[in-house]
């Protein structure tokens, strides 16, 4: 039996989506799995026409939830733990890169911290981050 997004909508409308939140958020869940890890930007209109709510409130429930993320973006985790914390100018450069497809987190410790500052970028770990390496994984060329 194949995957159908009505069929996913209309069970999770009738577990309570999108008024019990995390059957909304089931929902994008499913549809991110089925989707190969990330949730089309053009399903959004139809998820959120279906269950009678806008897509802006259905982009700041994907950017609320750190297990979801959009087709477009990059999920850029950058740990600010005691140690990596101390990267001020890491953290700024890391700032100048939110939006444009990238999604910046300033998470907790990572508990590497004698390999840090560590980052995750779209699930992988990387250690010794600096400007270098971010520039090198983001595509932003020096300036």
């Amino acid at each position: 039996m194949s995957w159908n997004l009505e069929e996913a909508i209309s069970h999770y409308r009738a577990l309570g989506a999108p008024q019990d939140q995390s059957a909304l958020v089931s929902l994008l869940k499913e549809v991110q799995q089925e989707s190969g890890g990330a949730i089309p930007k053009s399903v959004l209109p139809v998820v959120a026409a279906a269950c009678g709510v806008k897509d802006t409130y259905l982009l700041a429930v994907i950017k609320r939830i750190p297990r979801l993320r959009l087709a477009d973006t990059h999920l850029l985790e950058v740990c600010s733990g005691p140690n990596c914390g101390k990267c001020t100018g890491l953290a700024a450069f890391c700032e100048t890169l939110r939006g444009s497809g990238i999604t910046v987190r300033f998470v907790p410790c990572m508990r590497m911290c004698g390999k840090g500052p560590n980052v995750k970028w779209d699930g992988q770990v990387y250690h010794q981050a600096d400007e270098m390496l971010l520039r090198q994984l983001t595509g932003k060329s020096g300036g």
